[in-house]
């Protein structure tokens, strides 16, 4: 897996311009993380929080991600 990022400019905000270079297994490395961090977000984001009187807990969704990861890497090892 080759990933590289070269920066090109630095501006005065703190930002800067730059290049990235990768492979096709830096590629999928780059999604699959990406996807991921998107899913975390939107979890914490758009839970829905129970009322103070409900005893359900907000685990539940996040349960689902973890199973859906874990089958996409079985079937990613098939």
């Amino acid at each position: 897996m080759d990933i590289s990022v070269k920066i090109l400019k630095e501006n005065e905000d703190g930002s800067a311009e730059a290049s990235v270079r990768f492979d096709k297994k830096g590629l999928e490395t780059l999604v699959q993380w990406g996807l991921v961090a998107m899913l975390t977000k939107a979890l914490d984001e758009y839970a829905v929080k129970p009322k103070k009187s409900s005893p359900v807990a907000i685990g539940r969704p996040k349960k689902r991600i973890r199973k859906l990861l874990k089958d996409l890497k079985d079937l990613k090892g098939s």
